[in-house]
């Protein structure tokens, strides 16, 4: 970590945390590096996809240390939540597998821890990408935010908008980076589903029971505080919500 950025592999998909360009190199190196390792000890207690994780041994009934159950049990009451919030749209528990899976909402929650973890060791100002699922906080520069783009899913290039995020996330939910995750039929009506908000880990939950929602996602969303959405359906067609900003 030579610069004020890295890029890393984490939870399946490719991370990068950015300082601004005003923090001092020493300071954004011990930020960078705590929220790395932030990120990777969530994956080893989150992920589904490694049999050594915390959530997996614990699912298989298997010894877990005392901090690893209060933290599952931590994540298992906030989506139980999200799901009697949804109406049973957000659910950890996979349709087809019978199995548990949380992804839907532990990427946001450990990329909110790892943001403290940048705040903890002094910096304010940086931004934290993991998948395409982000939290900006501050400001690259002093006259303006942190600019993010909202891909096109039909081309799988160009941009559909971009949006400048100060102290607020964004999150993505569809089949561009993992293919059909999201379950539900109604799902099938949309290419793409993201949320902005100030929260990074219900951003993300947002994204992912907009999206298993449909042409419902979008109201839903809406009746939220704080959040706002931009919706691509099957047919190339977006719709947003008025309090989404743009940048023109």
């Amino acid at each position: 970590m030579s610069q004020r950025s890295v890029i890393f592999e984490v939870m399946g998909t490719i991370a990068s945390i950015r300082c601004a360009e005003h923090v001092d190199l020493d300071t954004a190196h011990r930020a960078m590096s705590a929220a790395h390792l932030s990120l990777h000890n969530d994956d080893s207690r989150f992920s589904h996809y490694r049999i050594d994780s915390d959530i997996s041994r614990w699912s298989a009934g298997l010894t877990v240390s005392p901090d690893a159950v209060a933290e599952i049990d931590q994540v298992l009451r906030v989506c139980a939540d999200l799901r009697a919030d949804s109406n049973g749209a957000f659910t950890v528990i996979n349709p087809s597998s019978g199995r548990l899976d949380t992804a839907g909402y532990v990427k946001g929650y450990a990329i909110a821890k790892a943001s403290r973890a940048m705040r903890s060791a002094g910096v304010q100002d940086f931004l934290i990408n993991v998948g395409g699922d982000a939290q900006a906080s501050g400001s690259p520069h002093d006259d303006r935010g942190w600019r993010l783009a909202i891909a096109n899913p039909v081309s799988g290039f160009g941009v559909v908008e971009v949006v400048e995020l100060r102290d607020q996330a964004i999150a993505t939910s569809g089949t561009a980076q993992r293919g059909a995750h999201v379950w539900g039929p109604a799902a099938q009506s949309l290419l793409s589903f993201t949320v902005v908000g100030s929260d990074i880990a219900f951003a993300d939950a947002y994204a992912t029971t907009g999206f298993a929602m449909g042409r419902a996602g979008g109201p839903w969303v809406s009746g939220h505080a704080g959040y706002s959405w931009l919706a691509i359906a099957a047919d190339g067609t977006v719709s947003r919500d008025r309090a989404l900003v743009c940048v023109e």
